[in-house]
């Protein structure tokens, strides 16, 4: 699921900052960048964020945030005076003309960086404690969503029960509306053909028991039912649902190749339109 957390701890006269951001993928995918003295505990700050992520790319970036007022860089001046000794020599080797100006200096390499962070005795403490802020900021994000989520699919859920209701009233109405029909077109052939025959009932018998449902509507019943119920569950349902959609969608395309009915076939495709726009939804969640 989709997130983003940040947290800051004091870290001698700066602060170690620790950002975590997370968008959805099926599977999961851990990157972390750490600052060079803290490389070591990678595993850490992993072992930090694997309970509470089981899906998605997850990029957790760590690093060191030096003391306002300590200017964006820090001048190098040993550096710097070897440097300018150096250059002035080798001007004069080469009889080049002009000097050895200040911007010559600072270009080169090393003599303007950074503060430097400080020693690994504080910065070890302080990358745990910012690790452990940095994943309860980013849950909640995270916990925000999910309930957003959950009410949507509770939403599709009852659109997709109240397909299968609107199915199972117009059901017994199929057989009915086929009998009237093969009467009918019996009587345009033959005016004297008897409804009530054996093999007028044997035809009726047939058809009824082809484009019988109840066992797929029964079944989908319960699968609704144990989509609320993995709905209430919380954490770790993800996979569980996409499972389930996949019954749901089998079911569905069954009643519409067994259902011979209009009415039928275009709620099938409002109930199969609602399970791909949950299916999609479902991949996010953990």
């Amino acid at each position: 699921m989709t997130g983003f957390g940040k947290a800051r701890v004091r870290a001698g006269q700066g602060w170690l900052v620790a950002e975590i951001s997370s968008v959805n993928r099926k599977q999961l995918e851990l990157v972390v960048s750490l600052p060079r003295e803290c490389g070591e505990l990678e595993n850490e700050v992993r072992e930090a964020i694997m309970p509470a992520a089981t899906r998605g790319r997850v990029q957790v970036a760590v690093y060191y945030m030096p003391p306002s007022g300590s200017g964006t860089g820090r001048i190098n001046i040993a550096l710097a005076e070897t440097y300018a000794k150096e250059l002035a020599a080798t001007v004069r080797k080469l009889n080049l003309s002009g000097g050895v100006t200040l911007a010559d200096v600072l270009r080169a390499p090393g003599v303007i960086g950074e503060p430097p962070p400080p020693p690994r005795a504080v910065l070890v403490p302080a990358l745990r404690a910012v690790a452990r802020r940095a994943v309860t900021d980013w849950q909640r994000m995270r916990r925000a969503e999910g309930r957003h989520l959950e009410i949507d699919l509770r939403r599709r859920l009852a659109r997709m029960r109240a397909a299968v209701t609107r199915i199972t009233r117009r059901a017994p109405s199929v057989v009915a509306s086929y009998r009237r029909s093969l009467e009918k077109r019996m009587r345009e052939f033959v005016s004297a053909a008897d409804a009530t025959s054996e093999s007028f009932r044997r035809e009726i018998f047939h058809f009824a028991d082809r484009c019988d449902i109840s066992e797929e509507i029964t079944r989908l019943r319960s699968h609704f039912g144990q989509f609320a119920s993995f709905l209430d569950g919380g954490k770790g349902n993800g996979r569980r649902l996409e499972f389930l959609l996949q019954e749901i969608h089998r079911e569905a395309n069954t009643i519409g190749s067994k259902a011979n009915d209009v009415a039928i076939a275009h709620e099938v495709v409002e109930l199969k339109s609602e399970i791909e726009k949950v299916r999609e939804q479902v991949q996010n969640i953990e």
